[in-house]
């Protein structure tokens, strides 16, 4: 019987297995989503409407409308290409408040921090809905009336 003798070979093996290790750790490392604040973040891959966003992030694909919003029917395209020039292609944060009757998420959604609802607003893009009950309106309110007394956006005319 001949004898299997394994001398030097148990170091290619292991130079081979701490290759695939380090590899696998890559892309476990790549394939996941950023993160903001302790949460992950989603990819916004296309603007639905003027207010709801498609969204992808950690292998799910999400309807996500902002909340508290009024636009009228003249603000719908102004207000799509705004979210199609700042948002799309871009990773954002949302906090969910509710979820609608077709199963869309509704609520805020963040920019490297920054509330785009309140961008929107205090451009003049679209109103604040003063009978939302899930969030306090009053800031928003505030950006709205500046859009209006520098008569920016909708109150442009």
């Amino acid at each position: 019987m001949a004898k299997v003798r394994l001398e030097s070979e148990w170091k290619l093996w292991a130079g081979v297995a701490a290759v695939t290790l380090l590899i696998v750790g890559y892309l476990y490392l790549a394939s996941r989503p950023p993160m903001e604040g302790g949460e992950y973040l989603w990819n916004v891959t296309k603007i639905v409407d003027s207010k709801t966003l498609s969204l992808r992030g950690s292998g799910n694909v999400i309807q996500f409308r902002l909340a508290g919003l009024i636009v009228p029917k003249s603000g719908e395209k102004p207000l799509q290409d705004f979210l199609a020039s700042t948002l799309l292609d871009q990773w954002i944060r949302i906090k969910t408040l509710r979820e609608g009757p077709d199963g869309t998420k509704e609520g805020f959604v963040y920019l490297s921090g920054d509330d785009i609802t309140a961008r929107i607003v205090r451009q003049g893009l679209a109103k604040i809905d003063r009978d939302e009950t899930t969030f306090d309106v009053r800031p928003y309110i505030e950006l709205e009336q500046e859009a209006q007394k520098q008569k920016k956006g909708l109150w442009s005319e």
